[in-house]
């Protein structure tokens, strides 16, 4: 698998991080933007819902040559959430971020059950969330806090700017 995991429980102790900006702590790179986030309830009608405004962020954000790739991960982190909350309706967080060239898309819900890779049979329907997620973005994690936890995956979206001079 290409994606590279974290699970972090913050505060971290390992490392000085940048102040955070929008709840995302980082330790080297330019501070997130937040280009959207919606609050939702943990039910399956939420996940077109998700889907829909993933589309339409993007597409305001000019990342719209990544829409379907990141329309792919929202769904995946949206369905993972609502299935761990078990129908209950409690809210759960989307949030676009760009970090530098990245597009991070976290999923906060009050859950205290981590994402956890399990076998993957390609003829089942369903089971592949964290496998696709692995596959297709350049970073995940879990990040741990007090409310909740936060499932956060990070694909290259924009122009590495940094690099360019």
């Amino acid at each position: 698998m290409s994606g590279e995991h974290h699970t972090i429980e913050l505060p971290s102790t390992l490392a000085t991080p940048h102040p955070a900006a929008h709840g995302v702590t980082t330790i080297d790179g330019p501070a997130p933007v937040l280009l959207g986030e919606v609050t939702l309830p943990a039910e399956r009608a939420s996940v077109p819902r998700a889907r829909a405004f993933g589309r339409a962020v993007l597409a305001s954000a000019g990342a719209a040559h990544v829409r379907d790739d990141a329309e792919v991960l929202v769904s995946e982190l949206v369905t993972a959430a609502v299935r761990q909350a078990g129908g209950s309706g409690s809210p759960l967080t989307l949030r676009l971020l760009r970090t530098g060239p990245l597009l991070r898309i976290e999923v906060h819900d009050r859950g205290a059950a981590l994402p956890h890779p399990a076998p993957v049979d390609l003829m089942e329907e369903t089971g592949r969330a964290w496998f696709l997620v692995a596959v297709m973005a350049d970073r995940h994690g879990t990040d741990l806090a007090a409310t909740g936890k936060t499932v956060w995956c990070e694909l290259r979206a924009w122009p590495d700017e940094r690099r360019a001079h």
